[in-house]
């Protein structure tokens, strides 16, 4: 068994390169929303901001960071197949942590900064002045932030967008901990019975399981457990995060599911359009009851599951695309592999100085928008190529932007 596991960790999914690139490129692009889309809070709106651009914000905002957890799950069965002991878990927290705490230190503190200069809640306070109490707060030192703005009980500091980081960080260790559990000599004997299955039984799995078990998710979670993004008390976000991550570590060991997925690609591609069409039209104000009056005492039922539904059936379609477009090596994938991590710890910061400087000034509310994604994308270059060329022998503080080669 031990010689078949070594062997399939060493071939490589070239589809989850691209979808990994494609998937933090679209988060950056969401970003940048944020700050145009109307009526949804975000750390600096612009001062032009659009309705209609709530709908294209809808369509991925369900599923693109379930797709980066899937992702990340499937490296991380690699990882273990090749590495299951302690030296994985070191190794995780060694790349993670540097990021997430300088982050929080030096990345995300220019966002605070301009969010509370935005808001009016700053006036006359400079930039290392305000630094001082947002980072001297860890230690125990400088003034408490303005009250609307507090993020925790005892400090100041804030992980925001890097909220990624700590949650795929505990959830690679929970896996790493039960991984004995997942894969021994008793499950390796359940594989080929699964596999033995009619394809008609995986395919219904495929589908009903995880989109049943997202629907109680959210039934049970949803309200009682707002996301807060804390880690410790968001208990809805972690629940449907840590699943979809253990279907990206489980799928991707399974040649019958990971083919399954392939070769649904069209169903699940018009099934997903279908959802987001019905969950616009609900958004608008329809009623499926107008139509069809039967329907009345289940249309709460209906728009319940139609959200889990949706952002299972986008999920199976970006994948089994993505096997169909992605499954060959790029040159280009492969370097922007190795600097996508590095876009997207800086890239928010970026938006948010770019959206908060351009205010400033008049320009068209096409024109703008532009502009900031040029310098975003500039920016994130520009900091990873500088990373690259002066920090070459110092391994250990590429690491903190997110640079592993």
């Amino acid at each position: 068994m031990q010689q078949g596991i070594q062997h399939w960790a060493h071939t490589r999914k070239h589809e989850l390169d691209w979808l990994r690139v494609l998937a933090f490129g679209l988060l950056i692009i969401y970003h940048i929303g944020m700050a145009y889309v109307a009526d949804w809070g975000w750390h600096v709106k612009s001062n032009h901001q659009s309705e209609f651009l709530q709908n294209l914000m809808l369509w991925s905002n369900q599923w693109r960071m379930s797709l980066l957890f899937i992702i990340s799950g499937a490296a991380v069965s690699f990882q273990l197949a090749r590495e299951p002991s302690w030296r994985f878990a070191t190794g995780i927290t060694g790349r993670v942590l540097p990021a997430l705490f300088f982050g929080m230190f030096i990345i995300v503190a220019p966002q605070v900064y301009i969010e509370l200069k935005s808001k009016e809640l700053l006036t006359d306070t400079n930039f290392f002045s305000f630094w001082q109490d947002y980072a001297g707060s860890a230690v125990g030192l400088g003034e408490p932030l303005p009250h609307a703005y507090i993020r925790g009980a005892y400090t100041n500091l804030t992980w925001n967008h890097l909220w990624y980081l700590p949650y795929l960080l505990a959830y690679c260790l929970v896996v790493w901990a039960i991984y004995p559990l997942i894969y021994n000599s008793y499950t390796a004997k359940i594989a080929p019975v699964v596999n033995a299955l009619p394809k008609a039984s995986i395919w219904l799995g495929l589908y009903i399981l995880p989109i049943a078990t997202l629907f109680i998710i959210g039934e049970t979670l949803w309200q009682a457990y707002p996301t807060t993004f804390d880690l410790v008390n968001d208990w809805y976000n972690n629940a449907r995060y840590f699943f979809v991550f253990v279907f990206g570590v489980l799928a991707v060991r399974s040649t019958t599911l990971w083919q399954a997925i392939h070769q649904l690609r069209t169903l699940s591609v018009v099934a997903a359009t279908l959802t987001y069409a019905l969950i616009l039209f609900f958004i608008h104000g329809g009623e499926l009851s107008t139509y069809i009056p039967w329907l009345n005492n289940y249309e709460n039922t209906i728009r319940s599951i139609l959200w889990p539904a949706n952002t299972w059936l986008w999920l199976m379609a970006v994948l089994g695309y993505g096997q169909h477009f992605f499954s060959k090596p790029s040159k280009f994938i492969s370097k922007a592999n190795k600097g996508v991590f590095c876009f997207y710890i800086v890239h928010q910061t970026i938006i948010v100085v770019a959206v908060y400087w351009f205010n400033s000034y008049s320009l068209s509310p096409w024109l703008e928008p532009l502009f900031v994604i040029a310098i975003t994308v500039l920016g994130c270059l520009g900091c990873y190529l500088a990373a690259q060329r002066y920090l070459r022998e110092k391994g250990w503080a590429k690491q903190l932007i997110g640079i592993h080669e």
